[in-house]
């Protein structure tokens, strides 16, 4: 008899150690800006090719590129180029950013699954502001 009352005081115990853990948790968020949320392995991996290698126009570039995820497995390159900007020198700066996705792949091990798409499109830019 004396056994089960041990056995149910430890029990006891383990119940009210873990409500008190519990209690002391930290609230749940209340603002939807700090709600959780865990991105994909793609949206993960686009936000680290555009966090360290987008381009914008500039007076020393004359394409802007950007990395986006396009579900379910694809990295999209977006390449906006001035009218004037050599076909080389867009053709190098997509190899560029196709060899960028693929090392990124390569260094978290999702080389396997990630395939590369590429966009691009002549536009013009307006030099005022530069």
């Amino acid at each position: 008899m004396r056994s089960i009352l041990v056995i149910w005081a430890v029990v006891a115990g383990f119940v009210v150690a873990f409500a008190t853990l519990h209690s002391l948790a930290a609230p749940p968020p209340v603002e939807p800006g700090m709600m959780p949320y865990t991105p994909s392995r793609l949206e993960w991996l686009a936000l680290e090719l555009e966090a360290s290698y987008r381009q914008d126009f500039s007076r020393d570039s004359d394409q802007d590129v950007h990395y986006l995820a396009k579900p379910p497995n694809t990295i999209l390159i977006f390449v906006h180029y001035r009218s004037e900007a050599s076909a080389g020198t867009v053709d190098t700066a997509i190899n560029t950013a196709k060899q960028l996705v693929n090392q990124g792949a390569s260094i978290h091990g999702w080389s396997s699954w990630v395939k590369v798409e590429v966009q691009r499109k002549a536009v013009s830019v307006s030099t005022k502001n530069r």
